[in-house]
């Protein structure tokens, strides 16, 4: 069933653009059902008018699809448009914010200025894997840090996916409900020895993702799949 998310917070109104793909792209008729998402609450809705557009609530949605544990994806940024896909897959997931980092090994480099122009386009992704997924929140994209400042995100649980740890992986961890985890995760060429130190020594475990040397959006994906199979029955 198609959902919504409503951006506002003090009463339930659709943007122009929503209307539309709801009349013309959608093509519902008078008492045709869909869901939307309200100050995080989710709502089982018809539509009763289209000029002015109107719809009735039905009633609340209240099993939840969110994690039982909160995640946060460090994710080094990538060249091409493996970020958006990453976006998309961690979105669809259950991830709940992401923090991109500028470690020494990203081809790609962001100025401020180019982060801001991209953040939008990033938040439509973000949205609509949302929809998609039948998420109840829109994850957040926190900002663009650089390595040093990894310091000042901890959580309670911090990993680094290092391809040179063979021992420790995500199953060697128990995590409780409600607790946040954070995973960071390299660009094309993984970390150099010095950031892991550097990880190491503010709180973050190295760990493995496997045998396999993983591309970056394979990583991403892959322990982020992992984590959420491990809370799912928190």
């Amino acid at each position: 069933m198609q959902r919504y998310f409503i951006e506002s917070t003090n009463e339930i109104t659709f943007t122009d653009e929503q209307i539309h793909h709801i009349s013309k792209v959608m093509r519902m008729n008078i008492n045709e059902q869909f869901e939307i998402v309200f100050n995080n609450k989710c709502f089982l809705v018809e539509i009763i008018s289209f000029n002015p557009f109107k719809i009735n609530i039905i009633n609340e949605i209240t099993s939840s699809p969110e994690l039982n544990v909160d995640i946060t994806l460090l994710y080094c940024l990538p060249k091409g448009d493996k970020l958006d896909l990453v976006i998309q897959k961690a979105t669809e997931i259950g991830v709940k914010n992401i923090i991109l980092v500028q470690s020494s090994r990203c081809v790609c480099k962001y100025k401020k200025e180019d982060y801001i122009k991209k953040l939008t386009r990033l938040n439509k992704i973000i949205l609509e894997a949302s929809e998609q997924s039948h998420r109840f929140i829109l994850p957040k994209i926190i900002d663009i840090i650089d390595f040093k400042d990894l310091k000042k995100y901890q959580f309670n649980h911090n990993f680094i996916a290092y391809e040179n740890e063979k021992t420790t992986s995500l199953n060697s961890f128990t995590f409780k409900k409600n607790e946040s985890i954070g995973i960071l995760i390299g660009s094309e060429g993984g970390f150099s020895i010095q950031e892991v130190k550097y990880a190491e020594e503010n709180n973050y475990k190295a760990i493995s993702l496997g045998k396999r040397i993983l591309r970056s959006e394979t990583a991403c994906i892959y322990a982020l799949s992992v984590l959420s199979f491990l809370s799912e029955d928190l």
